[in-house]
């Protein structure tokens, strides 16, 4: 089992398929690694859809206080913006 150091490394390194990322963000949903989720939410050059498979493990692993401090900051650029209120409001 890794460790969610090694996950977040593999969500964002280009080298590993897209499965080996996906999985690796389903780890750290998984682990409950918020802050790790929060960062990878964030980061303008992660393909979106990795991006948006951590928003909502973010929501999955119970990062309600994270999720709603991204969601006020208004800082993830539509239509990430609209899907983390979306989440809140589910």
């Amino acid at each position: 089992m890794s460790s969610p150091k090694q996950d977040f490394q593999t969500a964002v390194d280009k080298g590993p398929s897209r499965d080996e990322r996906e999985d690796a963000i389903d780890s750290l949903t998984a682990s409950g690694a918020c802050d790790k989720l929060a960062i990878l939410v964030q980061m303008g050059g992660l393909d979106g859809a990795l991006r948006r498979r951590a928003l909502n493990g973010m929501a999955d692993a119970g990062c309600g206080d994270l999720l709603r401090t991204l969601a006020a900051d208004g800082g993830l650029g539509e239509p990430l913006q609209s899907d983390a209120e979306s989440l809140l409001d589910g």
